[in-house]
């Protein structure tokens, strides 16, 4: 269990506790989508093995989002309505006009529900009961909203901000790529990507690619600011550090356990060490970008 994406937010206000966590979720779990409902979304087990909807190491907190949305292609919804339109024109002898052909694309919709396949998907988040920080596992903004929207109505007087710091991901990672010197826990490695700030935004990518200085310099003095720079931190976890201050494709670099273990025993093994790893990567990470901003 390790997550490859972190978006952090601060918990802002709620007193949770483990039992209170678990009684919540426990209330709001994944229901199967109605007949003429799109989607389905609520808690469920992290891991299929149990039956907690929270797993626990001390006062880090494993919890997961399941959503289930019903698959109506818009080629398939457009071929229905094409042929009920048709059949529509040829009754009343002229084409339907654009309410008509609104209405008979929406009744398309209510007949096919019904018989649409579904799909389920899962989003982990971790909670840091100690630093006070939700951690969701994602890379996409609409899936984070929607985890904590489900979250905050699940748990009452629990609310939450974006982690914010006060030096910008992206001013930092440009002074760093300038010469500026970058803490000593954190080495650059061979990816990055440095955007222009005009209208046409033009972007220079390094792909594997070591950064020589004088070069990514250049582009710099040319008006470019650093948008992605891919680190290693305590020459332990990899990462690509993004401009909106998310963590991605995170990779442990010779920290976990050998698969000797049984599987649940290394699940909790790995969220273990992940817990603390991150936990502190992140705070490393806060402190490099000059604190954290919470006005």
């Amino acid at each position: 269990m390790w997550f490859r994406n972190l978006q952090a937010y601060r918990i802002t206000s709620g007193n949770i506790t483990l039992n209170s966590l678990e009684e919540a979720l426990s209330q709001h779990t994944l229901q199967q989508c109605m007949q003429m409902e799109m989607q389905s979304r609520g808690w469920v087990v992290p891991r299929e093995e149990q039956q907690n909807f929270v797993h626990a190491y001390g006062q880090q907190w494993l919890i997961a989002l399941g959503v289930e949305k019903k698959l109506l292609p818009a080629g398939v919804i457009n071929q229905h309505a094409k042929t009920r339109i048709t059949q529509i024109e040829q009754m009343q002898g002229y084409k339907p006009g654009k309410k008509q052909t609104r209405d008979i694309k929406e009744a398309t919709i209510i007949e096919l529900l019904p018989r649409a396949f579904t799909q389920c998907h899962k989003t982990y988040a971790w909670i840091d009961a100690v630093k006070n920080r939700l951690i969701i596992d994602t890379t996409s903004a609409s899936k984070a909203e929607e985890f904590v929207e489900a979250l905050i109505k699940s748990v009452h007087g629990f609310t939450l901000a974006p982690l914010e710091t006060k030096i910008s991901p992206s001013s930092a990672m440009t002074r760093w790529l300038s010469g500026d010197d970058l803490p000593s826990i954190f080495t650059i490695d061979r990816d990055c990507e440095l955007q222009g700030m005009n209208d046409e935004k033009a972007t220079v990518k390094y792909t594997h690619h070591v950064l020589d200085a004088d070069e990514t310099a250049r582009h710099i003095r040319a008006g470019k600011k650093v948008t992605k720079l891919a680190m290693t931190w305590n020459s332990k976890i990899s990462f690509v550090l993004h401009d909106n201050l998310q963590l991605r494709r995170i990779a442990p670099q010779d920290i976990l356990k050998e698969p000797t273990e049984s599987t649940e025993e290394l699940f909790a093994s790995d969220f273990a060490i992940m817990t603390g790893e991150l936990s502190q990567l992140i705070t490393d990470m806060i402190d490099a970008l000059g604190g954290e901003d919470r006005d």
